[in-house]
């Protein structure tokens, strides 16, 4: 499981170091490479990365939609604009250029903040200004029993 959030560095070279916690869930898990797709949440775009399995499971959803339309349309998002990219030996991953400028990770500082099943990669000062939207927050905790 991903959890937790880090502010780390992006590199001149769009290498991204993948937190020690999630490399740890990765070995448990997961032999295979991690897939990156941009997204945008609001207007706020970010990358989605996907342990192998997980992004196999998500293919497989769409895969198996009813709505074929629907399921072309999330295959071209989705499935091909995602990238493979594997773990080097300082547990970096390498995020290609068109990715970064697409998911606005331009200015060297990020968040790789952890979503259970996946974990997402956020401009900082993105990232900053989506949390200061508590009222949203308010509106989903009463979602949940706890």
């Amino acid at each position: 499981m991903f959890s937790g959030w880090y502010a780390v560095s992006l590199d001149e070279k769009g290498r991204v170091a993948v937190p020690a916690s999630f490399r740890h869930a990765l070995a448990k898990t997961d032999a295979g490479p991690l897939y990156l797709t941009p997204f945008s949440h609001d207007g706020k775009p970010h990358l989605e990365v996907f342990p192998s399995a997980e992004f196999a499971r998500l293919a497989e959803q769409i895969q198996s939609l009813e709505d074929s339309e629907q399921a072309e349309l999330l295959k071209q998002e989705i499935i091909g604009r995602s990238v493979a990219v594997e773990l080097d030996g300082q547990g970096r991953i390498v995020l290609p250029q068109w990715l970064r400028e697409e998911s606005g990770l331009l200015n060297g500082r990020v968040v790789v903040e952890g979503q259970i099943s996946r974990f997402d990669i956020w401009d900082e000062s993105r990232y900053q200004a989506r949390r200061a939207e508590p009222e949203r927050v308010k509106q989903a905790l009463k979602l949940i029993k706890r």
